[in-house]
């Protein structure tokens, strides 16, 4: 499943690509959770011409120079396609523009979706200027008996952090992932924020160096624990390997259990 890193690379190539293109054609797929029709994406999206794609939390968005926004949730199959050649199968939606060019999203397991002006979410991005340290604070605070990994990709708490970017996000900041939230001192809070962004930033930056042109799947042989290649952290401590909260989770004994 790609993560926030990889969704900003592949956000800002899909821009590059699609940008201005009009829309001439929707086709849309009804699955068990793609209940929008092939005629509604066609009565929102019909001769209106791509404004921008960004990414919100794990979520790519389409927006139009009409003011509709489509959201796309690639959830852990879902992949995408400009121009492929060949039948591509499981569509969920396809859009065709009017100069012969067409952009597909797909998952075999048919749980990818798109939905036209998705509802505002006022939980913020693990990127924006409204993830504050206080913000942290707060929410760890409310969940004292959750572990921060579990904290960390719940995304009612914030949006965009997955399973991969916990793990190395808690051994920058040298965090147990076992540590529960009630218990993380201030200073331990502080440094957890920044190593957040600082990662992110840094695995979309390699991201770049190793696939410029990304625009589907995920990237992960630069990761430093989370990383099934990897028998050690660069720090030279063994990497284990276990089910927390029933996720898979790699981590370090340097990393600090709270208690």
């Amino acid at each position: 499943m790609p993560e926030l890193p990889d969704l900003q690379v592949i956000s800002k190539n899909l821009e590059k690509r699609l940008l201005g293109k009009k829309v001439l054609k929707v086709n849309a797929s009804k699955t068990k959770k793609q209940t929008t029709t092939t005629e509604h994406f066609m009565d929102a999206l019909c001769g209106a011409s791509v404004s921008a794609v960004s990414r919100e939390g794990k979520e790519l968005i389409f927006s139009f120079d009409n003011g509709v926004k489509v959201s796309m949730h690639l959830m852990r199959e879902g992949q995408l396609y400009i121009n492929e050649e060949g039948n591509i199968k499981h569509q969920i939606i396809k859009l065709e523009f009017e100069d012969g060019d067409f952009f597909v999203m797909s998952d075999f397991m048919q749980q990818a979706i798109a939905v036209i002006n998705p509802e505002y979410s006022d939980v913020p991005d693990a990127l924006s200027e409204n993830f504050t340290i206080d913000y942290l604070a707060s929410c760890l605070d409310k969940k004292k008996t959750a572990t921060v990994k579990g904290f960390l990709i719940d995304q009612s708490n914030m949006r965009g952090i997955g399973n991969a970017y916990a793990d190395e996000i808690l051994w920058a900041a040298l965090i147990s992932p076992k540590t529960k939230c009630g218990k993380l001192p201030r200073d331990a809070i502080e440094v957890l924020h920044q190593k957040i962004g600082d990662v992110l930033l840094r695995a979309e930056n390699s991201i770049v160096e190793r696939k410029p042109d990304l625009i589907s799947g995920e990237i992960r042989d630069f990761l430093c624990v989370h990383n099934k290649n990897a028998t050690e952290s660069p720090t030279g401590h063994s990497i284990i390997n276990e089910k927390i909260g029933g996720k898979s989770t790699y981590y370090t004994q340097e990393q600090v259990l709270y208690e």
